[in-house]
């Protein structure tokens, strides 16, 4: 049965990666309800390819310089997901602390809109998370 929003995900190996062609290899799998790094040829299950998941989603990597730039520009110290690695790349924040820097107005968009009927504790996160950065 394929996974329904709102349900947990299925937890079998197959289901946690794309199955390579005629090989016994499964690749990585990024979804709303999977995520793992694949599995080798010998079925060893293989951990999420974080690089490879940045470049793919067209994001940039949170580095100490930019949490120090972070930090100088709103003079506060940044969430502590982003010290801690948890929210480990980004899409435009550098263009965001230019306009904040230059006291010019801009918007953050989370991501997360409601998908259903009803919301869950998980959904807090970004709204947390955003309400905090600035």
């Amino acid at each position: 049965m394929a996974d329904e929003p709102g349900q947990p995900p299925a937890l079998t190996t197959l289901s946690l990666a794309e199955k390579a062609p005629d090989s016994k290899a499964v690749g990585q799998k990024i979804t709303p309800f999977d995520v793992s790094g694949g599995v080798d040829e010998s079925g060893k299950l293989l951990p999420v390819d974080y690089d490879k998941l940045v470049r793919e989603f067209g994001a940039t990597p949170i580095t100490p310089a930019l949490l120090e730039r972070f930090e100088k520009v709103t003079g506060n110290r940044p969430h502590r997901f982003m010290r801690r690695g948890i929210v480990f790349s980004h899409r435009e924040l550098t263009t965001i602390l230019d306009r904040y820097e230059k006291g010019q107005p801009f918007y953050l968009y989370t991501g997360r809109g409601p998908s259903s009927d009803s919301m869950h504790v998980g959904h807090t996160i970004p709204f947390e998370f955003t309400k905090y950065v600035f």
